[in-house]
């Protein structure tokens, strides 16, 4: 009974100041507004997780901030790197909040002997959810890597067709750039846009192979201006060479994804074994 009133108590705190937090919290808002129902569920907590991050004056200095804002910068650009940073703040903490107050209620519901246990799953479950927005960004820019690596051979393979053809790069690089509408033609159309305003061609493609961080496109992009700042001759040449080194790289991954897809599958295979072993098992040994 003391057990229950204790978690009553501590799920009623916890309710109690998260119901506060989103009562007191309209001026952020407006942050939450742009920001995309798919890639951030429940959005309209978010205020909660500003408001008590702006409370406790929280500094976005540590390791884990600056390496969270390396993502966001990946992702939405360094010009929305720091808004992107306070978001993914703001998502874990009034995510991992309302996931703990949810199941305390639960808890303090419970019977006596299970109040207990279904506490410590609500803590657990919050960390959960915590673990899991606090590597959501991460995981998103390798899902983006992998596509990346699979469209840019063919991009670099026709890339260096034309050029050889005797086409200018600048040239040769928009017109591959308006023929899709994938990831990798969209960060060629922003390297396009970045250079029709200004920006100089060998930054444009530096800031394409940050956008992208993946090794081999950075390696692509060195390369490239290399070539650039040698002449068209041996750029010709490097864009030959960089395409073969990308689809004996694509052939090596999907290499490494059908060892691992193959390496999933004994899992089943081996419970399938186990079930089929005991329906042969148990008439033998009734049958004793």
């Amino acid at each position: 009974m003391v057990l229950t009133i204790i978690v009553l108590v501590l799920s009623t705190v916890a309710t109690g100041g998260f119901i506060f937090l989103l009562l007191t919290s309209s001026e952020y808002e407006p942050l939450v507004e742009p920001l995309d129902d798919k890639s951030f569920p429940l959005k309209f907590l978010y205020c909660a997780g500003f408001k008590l991050l702006d409370m406790i004056k929280f500094k976005y200095t540590s390791k884990g901030a600056i390496k969270l804002r390396r993502e966001a910068v990946i992702l939405y650009g360094e010009k929305y790197g720091d808004y992107y940073l306070r978001v993914f703040f703001a998502q874990r903490v009034s995510l991992t909040m309302a996931t703990f107050v949810v199941m305390s209620l639960f808890a303090g519901f419970m019977e006596t002997d299970s109040v207990a246990i279904m506490f410590v799953m609500a803590a657990v479950l919050a960390g959960v959810v915590y673990y899991y927005f606090m590597t959501q960004a991460h995981e998103t820019i390798k899902k983006l890597s992998k596509r990346y690596i699979s469209e840019f051979p063919s991009i670099v393979s026709t890339l260096a067709l034309l050029v050889n053809a005797g086409m200018v790069l600048r040239e040769a690089w928009d017109l591959i750039a308006a023929s899709g509408e994938s990831e990798m033609h969209e960060q060629m159309k922003k390297v396009t846009e970045d250079r029709n305003n200004g920006m100089v061609e060998a930054d444009a493609f530096n800031a394409m192979a940050r956008r992208c961080a993946t090794p081999e496109i950075s390696k692509f992009v060195s390369m490239v201006i290399q070539g650039l700042d040698k002449g068209s001759s041996d750029l010709a040449y490097t864009l030959k060479e960089q395409s073969d080194e990308m689809w004996e790289l694509k052939q090596q991954k999907l290499l490494q994804e059908g060892e691992k897809a193959s390496g999933k599958l004994l899992i089943p295979i081996m419970v399938m074994f186990a079930g089929i072993l005991v329906m042969i098992m148990l008439p033998i040994m009734s049958s004793l």
